[in-house]
Protein backbone atom coordinates (compact mmCIF):
# COMPACT_ATOMS: atom_id res chain seq x y z
CA UNK A 1 0.00 0.00 0.00
CA UNK A 2 3.21 2.67 0.78
CA UNK A 3 4.69 1.56 -2.36
CA UNK A 4 1.48 2.66 -4.45
CA UNK A 5 0.90 6.06 -2.31
CA UNK A 6 4.25 6.67 -3.41
CA UNK A 7 4.33 5.54 -7.12
CA UNK A 8 1.17 7.82 -7.32
CA UNK A 9 2.41 10.61 -5.65
CA UNK A 10 5.40 10.39 -7.99
CA UNK A 11 3.39 10.24 -11.15
CA UNK A 12 1.18 13.12 -9.71
CA UNK A 13 4.60 15.60 -9.67
CA UNK A 14 5.54 14.46 -13.02
CA UNK A 15 2.14 15.84 -14.83
CA UNK A 16 2.61 18.94 -13.23
CA UNK A 17 5.96 18.94 -14.15
CA UNK A 18 5.41 17.63 -18.18
CA UNK A 19 2.40 19.91 -18.40
CA UNK A 20 1.90 23.90 -18.61
CA UNK A 21 -0.02 25.13 -15.91
CA UNK A 22 -3.70 26.30 -16.63
CA UNK A 23 -4.40 29.01 -14.38
CA UNK A 24 -4.71 32.69 -15.83
CA UNK A 25 -1.81 34.68 -15.81
CA UNK A 26 -2.29 38.02 -14.52
CA UNK A 27 -1.29 40.88 -17.25
CA UNK A 28 1.36 43.75 -16.66
CA UNK A 29 -0.56 46.44 -14.85
CA UNK A 30 -0.69 49.16 -17.02
CA UNK A 31 -2.24 51.90 -14.61
CA UNK A 32 -4.51 54.70 -15.41
CA UNK A 33 -4.32 55.68 -19.05
CA UNK A 34 -3.57 59.48 -18.82
CA UNK A 35 -5.31 61.92 -21.61
CA UNK A 36 -4.10 65.22 -21.79
CA UNK A 37 -6.52 68.44 -22.20
CA UNK A 38 -6.89 68.71 -26.19
CA UNK A 39 -6.54 72.64 -26.15
CA UNK A 40 -3.86 72.95 -23.67
CA UNK A 41 -1.14 74.01 -26.07
CA UNK A 42 -3.40 76.62 -27.69
CA UNK A 43 -4.65 77.97 -24.26
CA UNK A 44 -3.85 81.96 -25.07
CA UNK A 45 -5.67 82.97 -21.51
CA UNK A 46 -2.63 83.28 -20.08
CA UNK A 47 -1.24 85.37 -22.72
CA UNK A 48 -4.48 87.54 -23.25
CA UNK A 49 -6.80 89.90 -20.96
CA UNK A 50 -9.93 88.92 -21.16
CA UNK A 51 -13.62 89.77 -20.13
CA UNK A 52 -16.22 87.50 -21.45
CA UNK A 53 -17.96 85.45 -19.15
CA UNK A 54 -18.11 82.55 -21.43
CA UNK A 55 -15.54 81.56 -24.26
CA UNK A 56 -16.27 79.20 -26.91
CA UNK A 57 -13.57 78.50 -29.98
CA UNK A 58 -13.71 76.18 -32.47
CA UNK A 59 -11.21 75.55 -35.72
CA UNK A 60 -14.37 75.30 -38.49
CA UNK A 61 -11.15 73.46 -40.78
CA UNK A 62 -10.67 70.10 -38.48
CA UNK A 63 -14.13 70.56 -35.74
CA UNK A 64 -11.79 70.76 -33.19
CA UNK A 65 -12.02 73.10 -29.93
CA UNK A 66 -9.85 75.31 -29.57
CA UNK A 67 -10.58 76.83 -26.30
CA UNK A 68 -13.33 77.32 -23.73
CA UNK A 69 -14.20 78.84 -20.19
CA UNK A 70 -17.49 78.37 -18.84
CA UNK A 71 -19.06 77.19 -22.32
CA UNK A 72 -21.72 75.00 -20.28
CA UNK A 73 -22.70 77.77 -17.92
CA UNK A 74 -26.62 79.03 -18.36
CA UNK A 75 -26.26 82.21 -19.71
CA UNK A 76 -28.99 84.73 -21.48
CA UNK A 77 -28.38 84.83 -25.05
CA UNK A 78 -29.85 87.59 -25.77
CA UNK A 79 -30.27 88.59 -29.95
CA UNK A 80 -27.85 85.78 -30.53
CA UNK A 81 -31.20 84.19 -30.32
CA UNK A 82 -31.97 85.13 -33.64
CA UNK A 83 -29.63 83.16 -35.14
CA UNK A 84 -31.98 79.86 -34.51
CA UNK A 85 -35.25 81.93 -35.43
CA UNK A 86 -33.83 83.18 -39.24
CA UNK A 87 -31.43 79.41 -39.97
CA UNK A 88 -34.92 77.95 -38.77
CA UNK A 89 -37.13 79.88 -41.07
CA UNK A 90 -35.08 79.52 -44.14
CA UNK A 91 -35.06 76.00 -43.69
CA UNK A 92 -38.97 76.12 -43.71
CA UNK A 93 -39.34 78.23 -46.61
CA UNK A 94 -37.94 76.81 -50.16
CA UNK A 95 -38.16 80.45 -51.91
CA UNK A 96 -37.32 82.88 -49.25
CA UNK A 97 -37.03 85.52 -51.95
CA UNK A 98 -40.78 85.41 -53.23
CA UNK A 99 -42.29 84.36 -50.01
CA UNK A 100 -44.41 87.27 -48.66
CA UNK A 101 -44.72 87.76 -44.84
CA UNK A 102 -47.66 89.94 -43.88
CA UNK A 103 -46.62 91.30 -40.30
CA UNK A 104 -49.53 91.68 -37.60
CA UNK A 105 -51.04 94.75 -37.06
CA UNK A 106 -50.67 94.43 -33.23
CA UNK A 107 -46.79 93.80 -33.78
CA UNK A 108 -45.43 96.42 -31.50
CA UNK A 109 -47.65 95.38 -28.47
CA UNK A 110 -45.19 92.54 -26.69
CA UNK A 111 -42.43 95.57 -27.35
CA UNK A 112 -44.88 98.49 -24.92
CA UNK A 113 -42.71 100.53 -23.04
CA UNK A 114 -39.59 98.12 -23.60
CA UNK A 115 -36.37 99.88 -25.69
CA UNK A 116 -35.37 97.66 -27.95
CA UNK A 117 -33.86 96.96 -31.53
CA UNK A 118 -35.72 97.33 -34.02
CA UNK A 119 -36.34 98.02 -38.02
CA UNK A 120 -38.67 100.26 -38.11
CA UNK A 121 -41.20 97.86 -39.25
CA UNK A 122 -45.14 98.23 -38.95
CA UNK A 123 -48.04 96.20 -38.68
CA UNK A 124 -49.67 95.15 -41.48
CA UNK A 125 -46.45 95.67 -43.52
CA UNK A 126 -45.53 93.11 -46.30
CA UNK A 127 -41.87 91.75 -46.54
CA UNK A 128 -40.28 88.75 -47.63
CA UNK A 129 -39.14 86.17 -45.74
CA UNK A 130 -35.58 86.98 -47.09
CA UNK A 131 -36.02 90.75 -46.17
CA UNK A 132 -37.37 90.16 -42.71
CA UNK A 133 -33.93 87.68 -42.03
CA UNK A 134 -31.27 90.59 -43.08
CA UNK A 135 -33.42 92.65 -40.53
CA UNK A 136 -33.08 90.41 -37.95
CA UNK A 137 -29.65 89.62 -38.30
CA UNK A 138 -28.04 92.80 -39.27
CA UNK A 139 -30.22 95.05 -37.56
CA UNK A 140 -31.28 93.07 -35.27
CA UNK A 141 -34.75 93.63 -35.32
CA UNK A 142 -36.72 92.47 -32.76
CA UNK A 143 -40.69 93.38 -34.69
CA UNK A 144 -38.57 91.22 -37.53
CA UNK A 145 -38.30 88.26 -35.31
CA UNK A 146 -42.03 88.47 -33.60
CA UNK A 147 -43.42 88.41 -37.35
CA UNK A 148 -41.33 85.50 -38.95
CA UNK A 149 -42.33 83.06 -35.74
CA UNK A 150 -46.42 84.37 -36.23
CA UNK A 151 -46.10 83.29 -40.00
CA UNK A 152 -45.15 79.76 -38.60
CA UNK A 153 -47.61 79.62 -36.13
CA UNK A 154 -46.48 81.61 -32.82
CA UNK A 155 -45.88 78.86 -30.40
CA UNK A 156 -45.46 76.29 -32.65
CA UNK A 157 -42.34 78.24 -34.14
CA UNK A 158 -41.09 78.41 -30.64
CA UNK A 159 -41.77 74.86 -30.25
CA UNK A 160 -39.91 73.90 -32.93
CA UNK A 161 -36.91 76.24 -31.88
CA UNK A 162 -36.64 73.98 -29.04
CA UNK A 163 -37.03 70.53 -30.47
CA UNK A 164 -34.16 71.96 -33.22
CA UNK A 165 -32.29 72.81 -30.23
CA UNK A 166 -32.16 69.48 -28.52
CA UNK A 167 -31.63 68.03 -31.80
CA UNK A 168 -28.57 69.55 -32.11
CA UNK A 169 -27.22 68.74 -29.20
CA UNK A 170 -27.89 71.36 -27.02
CA UNK A 171 -28.75 70.07 -23.46
CA UNK A 172 -28.70 73.43 -22.02
CA UNK A 173 -31.18 75.36 -24.04
CA UNK A 174 -34.83 77.21 -23.97
CA UNK A 175 -36.60 78.86 -25.94
CA UNK A 176 -39.62 80.92 -25.08
CA UNK A 177 -39.91 83.95 -27.57
CA UNK A 178 -37.55 84.27 -31.00
CA UNK A 179 -35.98 87.49 -30.30
CA UNK A 180 -34.23 87.23 -26.95
CA UNK A 181 -35.61 89.64 -25.10
CA UNK A 182 -34.92 88.50 -21.08
CA UNK A 183 -36.88 85.65 -19.35
CA UNK A 184 -35.51 83.51 -16.59
CA UNK A 185 -36.61 80.66 -18.79
CA UNK A 186 -34.65 81.57 -21.75
CA UNK A 187 -31.32 80.54 -21.94
CA UNK A 188 -28.35 79.17 -23.59
CA UNK A 189 -24.83 78.08 -23.11
CA UNK A 190 -22.02 79.22 -25.38
CA UNK A 191 -21.11 75.77 -26.35
CA UNK A 192 -24.57 75.27 -27.35
CA UNK A 193 -24.44 78.28 -29.17
CA UNK A 194 -21.79 77.17 -31.39
CA UNK A 195 -23.96 73.87 -32.05
CA UNK A 196 -26.71 75.98 -33.27
CA UNK A 197 -24.36 78.22 -35.19
CA UNK A 198 -22.66 75.34 -36.97
CA UNK A 199 -25.86 74.13 -38.21
CA UNK A 200 -27.03 77.80 -39.53
CA UNK A 201 -23.89 77.70 -41.66
CA UNK A 202 -25.13 74.80 -43.63
CA UNK A 203 -28.77 76.43 -44.11
CA UNK A 204 -28.98 78.20 -47.73
CA UNK A 205 -28.82 81.60 -46.94
CA UNK A 206 -28.08 82.42 -44.02
CA UNK A 207 -24.23 82.85 -43.78
CA UNK A 208 -24.82 85.17 -46.79
CA UNK A 209 -27.16 87.40 -45.09
CA UNK A 210 -25.36 87.33 -41.39
CA UNK A 211 -22.06 88.53 -43.58
CA UNK A 212 -23.10 91.94 -45.36
CA UNK A 213 -22.77 95.36 -43.92
CA UNK A 214 -25.48 96.75 -45.41
CA UNK A 215 -28.47 96.09 -46.81
CA UNK A 216 -31.69 97.82 -48.94
CA UNK A 217 -35.25 97.40 -48.66
CA UNK A 218 -37.30 98.91 -51.25
CA UNK A 219 -40.44 100.52 -51.05
CA UNK A 220 -43.37 98.57 -49.14
CA UNK A 221 -47.13 99.20 -48.96
CA UNK A 222 -46.34 100.75 -45.33
CA UNK A 223 -42.77 102.47 -45.67
CA UNK A 224 -40.78 103.79 -47.95
CA UNK A 225 -37.11 101.95 -48.79
CA UNK A 226 -34.41 101.73 -46.31
CA UNK A 227 -30.85 100.95 -45.56
CA UNK A 228 -30.17 98.20 -43.06
CA UNK A 229 -26.98 98.63 -41.21
CA UNK A 230 -24.82 95.44 -39.18
CA UNK A 231 -24.51 95.52 -35.72
CA UNK A 232 -21.63 94.18 -35.88
CA UNK A 233 -19.14 96.53 -36.40
CA UNK A 234 -16.10 94.44 -37.15
CA UNK A 235 -17.50 93.98 -40.47
CA UNK A 236 -18.69 97.75 -41.13
CA UNK A 237 -16.40 99.30 -43.36
CA UNK A 238 -17.33 102.89 -41.39
CA UNK A 239 -16.57 101.68 -37.73
CA UNK A 240 -13.30 101.87 -36.18
CA UNK A 241 -13.75 98.12 -35.17
CA UNK A 242 -13.69 96.68 -39.30
CA UNK A 243 -11.10 93.88 -39.54
CA UNK A 244 -11.58 92.42 -42.79
CA UNK A 245 -10.99 89.17 -42.25
CA UNK A 246 -14.30 88.85 -39.31
CA UNK A 247 -17.71 87.95 -40.88
CA UNK A 248 -20.54 87.60 -39.16
CA UNK A 249 -23.04 85.90 -37.83
CA UNK A 250 -25.27 87.89 -34.56
CA UNK A 251 -24.54 90.23 -32.02
CA UNK A 252 -26.89 89.93 -28.30
CA UNK A 253 -27.20 92.71 -25.82
CA UNK A 254 -28.86 92.75 -22.63
CA UNK A 255 -28.25 93.98 -19.31
CA UNK A 256 -28.67 90.48 -17.67
CA UNK A 257 -26.31 89.00 -20.48
CA UNK A 258 -23.71 91.62 -21.46
CA UNK A 259 -22.50 92.11 -24.46
CA UNK A 260 -22.27 88.80 -26.98
CA UNK A 261 -21.02 87.91 -30.16
CA UNK A 262 -21.05 84.97 -32.40
CA UNK A 263 -18.39 85.31 -35.28
CA UNK A 264 -16.11 83.73 -38.01
CA UNK A 265 -12.73 84.78 -39.57
CA UNK A 266 -10.80 83.77 -42.22
CA UNK A 267 -6.99 83.98 -42.73
CA UNK A 268 -3.94 82.10 -43.27
CA UNK A 269 -6.24 79.38 -45.30
CA UNK A 270 -7.21 78.76 -41.78
CA UNK A 271 -11.36 79.56 -40.41
CA UNK A 272 -12.61 79.83 -36.97
CA UNK A 273 -15.86 80.50 -34.91
CA UNK A 274 -15.82 82.14 -31.83
CA UNK A 275 -18.90 82.30 -29.01
CA UNK A 276 -18.19 85.69 -26.98
CA UNK A 277 -20.92 85.66 -23.97
CA UNK A 278 -21.35 88.26 -20.97
CA UNK A 279 -18.24 91.08 -22.36
CA UNK A 280 -19.10 94.32 -20.47
CA UNK A 281 -21.63 96.98 -21.49
CA UNK A 282 -20.44 99.88 -23.63
CA UNK A 283 -21.86 102.37 -25.81
CA UNK A 284 -21.33 101.11 -29.51
CA UNK A 285 -21.12 104.20 -31.05
CA UNK A 286 -17.75 104.87 -28.87
CA UNK A 287 -14.78 103.01 -29.65
CA UNK A 288 -12.87 101.28 -26.67
CA UNK A 289 -9.06 100.78 -27.35
CA UNK A 290 -8.20 98.91 -24.18
CA UNK A 291 -10.03 95.24 -25.56
CA UNK A 292 -13.11 95.53 -22.82
CA UNK A 293 -15.04 95.28 -26.06
CA UNK A 294 -16.71 92.22 -27.45
CA UNK A 295 -15.75 93.49 -30.80
CA UNK A 296 -12.01 94.62 -29.07
CA UNK A 297 -11.87 90.95 -27.78
CA UNK A 298 -12.90 89.04 -30.91
CA UNK A 299 -10.03 91.06 -32.63
CA UNK A 300 -7.70 90.06 -30.17
CA UNK A 301 -8.37 86.36 -29.86
CA UNK A 302 -8.17 86.15 -33.81
CA UNK A 303 -4.87 87.88 -34.64
CA UNK A 304 -3.57 85.99 -31.75
CA UNK A 305 -4.59 82.69 -33.59
CA UNK A 306 -3.35 83.55 -36.70
CA UNK A 307 -0.35 84.58 -35.33
CA UNK A 308 0.69 81.81 -33.62
CA UNK A 309 -0.70 79.13 -34.77
CA UNK A 310 -1.36 76.99 -38.06
CA UNK A 311 -2.59 74.21 -39.65
CA UNK A 312 -0.56 70.48 -40.60
CA UNK A 313 -1.22 67.66 -42.02
CA UNK A 314 -0.17 64.98 -39.70
CA UNK A 315 -1.84 62.11 -41.27
CA UNK A 316 -1.89 60.71 -44.64
CA UNK A 317 -3.37 57.81 -46.33
CA UNK A 318 0.37 56.75 -47.17
CA UNK A 319 1.50 56.52 -43.09
CA UNK A 320 1.84 53.26 -41.68
CA UNK A 321 0.39 52.72 -38.51
CA UNK A 322 0.22 49.34 -37.20
CA UNK A 323 0.37 46.03 -38.21
CA UNK A 324 -2.31 43.41 -36.88
CA UNK A 325 -1.84 39.34 -37.16
CA UNK A 326 -3.23 37.36 -40.18
CA UNK A 327 -4.97 34.55 -40.19
CA UNK A 328 -5.63 31.63 -42.34
CA UNK A 329 -4.11 33.37 -45.74
CA UNK A 330 -1.31 31.62 -47.75
CA UNK A 331 1.87 32.63 -47.84
CA UNK A 332 1.03 35.90 -45.46
CA UNK A 333 0.40 36.29 -41.67
CA UNK A 334 0.23 40.15 -41.10
CA UNK A 335 -1.24 42.63 -42.72
CA UNK A 336 -0.01 46.54 -42.48
CA UNK A 337 -2.81 49.11 -41.78
CA UNK A 338 -2.87 52.69 -42.83
CA UNK A 339 -5.33 55.75 -42.19
CA UNK A 340 -8.42 56.12 -44.22
CA UNK A 341 -7.80 59.78 -45.40
CA UNK A 342 -6.00 62.70 -44.03
CA UNK A 343 -5.58 64.22 -40.55
CA UNK A 344 -5.34 68.22 -40.36
CA UNK A 345 -4.57 69.87 -37.26
CA UNK A 346 -4.29 73.23 -35.47
CA UNK A 347 -0.93 73.02 -34.00
CA UNK A 348 1.10 76.21 -32.34
CA UNK A 349 3.66 77.45 -34.13
CA UNK A 350 7.24 76.91 -32.73
CA UNK A 351 10.46 77.15 -33.39
CA UNK A 352 10.25 75.32 -36.28
CA UNK A 353 10.88 71.99 -34.89
CA UNK A 354 7.89 69.54 -36.38
CA UNK A 355 5.51 68.09 -33.57
CA UNK A 356 6.08 64.47 -32.28
CA UNK A 357 3.25 62.70 -33.44
CA UNK A 358 2.30 59.10 -31.65
CA UNK A 359 -0.98 56.84 -32.14
CA UNK A 360 -3.29 54.98 -29.50
CA UNK A 361 -3.97 52.05 -31.46
CA UNK A 362 -7.50 50.56 -31.24
CA UNK A 363 -7.01 47.09 -33.18
CA UNK A 364 -8.54 43.20 -32.30
CA UNK A 365 -5.71 40.47 -31.64
CA UNK A 366 -5.74 39.26 -35.26
CA UNK A 367 -7.98 39.31 -38.47
CA UNK A 368 -8.88 36.21 -40.35
CA UNK A 369 -8.82 35.94 -43.79
CA UNK A 370 -10.58 36.86 -46.19
CA UNK A 371 -9.50 40.62 -46.19
CA UNK A 372 -10.25 42.92 -49.16
CA UNK A 373 -8.38 46.20 -50.09
CA UNK A 374 -9.95 49.34 -48.00
CA UNK A 375 -11.76 47.23 -45.39
CA UNK A 376 -11.64 49.06 -42.05
CA UNK A 377 -9.88 46.88 -39.33
CA UNK A 378 -9.65 49.33 -36.23
CA UNK A 379 -8.98 53.34 -35.55
CA UNK A 380 -6.30 54.60 -34.39
CA UNK A 381 -6.15 58.05 -31.95
CA UNK A 382 -3.48 60.85 -32.94
CA UNK A 383 -1.52 62.93 -30.56
CA UNK A 384 1.06 65.39 -31.44
CA UNK A 385 3.40 66.28 -28.37
CA UNK A 386 0.73 64.78 -26.41
CA UNK A 387 -2.26 66.76 -27.12
CA UNK A 388 -4.78 65.03 -28.61
CA UNK A 389 -6.39 65.63 -32.51
CA UNK A 390 -8.52 63.60 -33.67
CA UNK A 391 -9.46 59.61 -34.72
CA UNK A 392 -8.48 58.02 -37.63
CA UNK A 393 -9.90 54.91 -39.15
CA UNK A 394 -7.51 51.84 -40.38
CA UNK A 395 -7.85 50.62 -43.56
CA UNK A 396 -5.85 47.46 -45.31
CA UNK A 397 -4.33 48.94 -48.85
CA UNK A 398 -4.26 44.99 -49.88
CA UNK A 399 -6.17 41.88 -50.54
CA UNK A 400 -5.40 38.66 -48.33
CA UNK A 401 -7.19 34.96 -49.81
CA UNK A 402 -8.86 32.50 -47.15
CA UNK A 403 -7.02 29.12 -47.18
CA UNK A 404 -9.43 26.43 -45.93
CA UNK A 405 -6.27 23.59 -45.82
CA UNK A 406 -4.51 26.43 -43.44
CA UNK A 407 -7.69 26.89 -41.58
CA UNK A 408 -8.14 22.95 -41.10
CA UNK A 409 -4.16 22.89 -39.90
CA UNK A 410 -4.68 25.67 -37.63
CA UNK A 411 -7.89 24.13 -36.11
CA UNK A 412 -6.55 21.09 -35.54
CA UNK A 413 -3.44 22.65 -34.19
CA UNK A 414 -5.49 24.30 -31.65
CA UNK A 415 -6.99 21.37 -30.62
CA UNK A 416 -4.33 19.58 -30.28
CA UNK A 417 -2.53 21.81 -28.30
CA UNK A 418 -5.66 22.88 -26.46
CA UNK A 419 -6.47 22.47 -22.24
CA UNK A 420 -8.92 20.11 -22.86
CA UNK A 421 -6.00 18.17 -25.37
CA UNK A 422 -3.70 18.60 -22.15
CA UNK A 423 -6.20 17.06 -19.55
CA UNK A 424 -6.96 14.14 -21.97
CA UNK A 425 -3.31 13.78 -22.53
CA UNK A 426 -2.59 13.60 -18.92
CA UNK A 427 -5.55 11.27 -18.29
CA UNK A 428 -4.37 8.75 -21.37
CA UNK A 429 -0.64 8.94 -19.47
CA UNK A 430 -1.63 8.71 -15.93
CA UNK A 431 -4.27 5.26 -17.18
CA UNK A 432 -0.97 3.92 -19.42
CA UNK A 433 1.06 4.24 -16.04
CA UNK A 434 -1.18 2.49 -14.12
CA UNK A 435 -2.21 0.22 -16.21
CA UNK A 436 1.78 -0.51 -16.37
CA UNK A 437 1.69 -0.33 -12.82
CA UNK A 438 -1.46 -2.57 -12.59
CA UNK A 439 0.62 -5.42 -14.87
CA UNK A 440 4.15 -4.77 -13.07
CA UNK A 441 1.87 -6.15 -10.07
CA UNK A 442 0.67 -8.71 -11.54
CA UNK A 443 3.60 -10.25 -12.77
CA UNK A 444 5.36 -9.53 -9.62
CA UNK A 445 2.65 -11.60 -7.85
CA UNK A 446 2.37 -14.87 -10.49
CA UNK A 447 6.37 -14.43 -10.32
CA UNK A 448 5.91 -14.62 -6.35
CA UNK A 449 3.37 -17.59 -6.99
CA UNK A 450 5.77 -19.22 -8.88
CA UNK A 451 8.30 -19.16 -6.41
CA UNK A 452 6.31 -20.78 -3.96
CA UNK A 453 5.14 -23.69 -5.52
CA UNK A 454 9.00 -24.39 -6.68
CA UNK A 455 9.94 -24.43 -3.27
CA UNK A 456 6.99 -25.91 -2.39
CA UNK A 457 7.53 -28.78 -4.70
CA UNK A 458 11.06 -29.14 -3.42
CA UNK A 459 9.94 -29.81 -0.41
CA UNK A 460 7.36 -32.59 -1.21
CA UNK A 461 9.94 -34.25 -3.24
Amino acid sequence: MKRTLALALLLSNLLFLTFPAFAEEAGPDDGDSHLPSSASDLDFSHELQLYAASTYLVNLDTGRVIYQRNASTRVAPASTTKIMTAALALSLCEDPSNTTVTLPDDIWAEFSGIDISHAGLSGGEELTLEQLVHCMLLQSANEAASGVADFYGGQLFIDRMNKKAESLGCKNTHFVNPHGLYDPNHYTTAEDIYRITEWALSVPGFYEAACKARYDIPETNKNYEKTLATSILLQDTSSAYYTPYIRGIKTGTLDQSGRCLVSTAEKNDMTFCLVLMGCPMENTAVFWPDGRSVFNETRIIYDWLFANTMLRNVVNPDTVTAEIELRYAPRKDSIVLYPLGELTAVIRKNSGADPVIHYEIDIPDFIEAPVSAGQEIGFAKVYADDIFLGEVMLVSREDAEFSWFIMAMDKMTGMLTSRAAYIIYAIVIAAALLYSYYILVLVRRSQHRGKKRRKSGRKKS
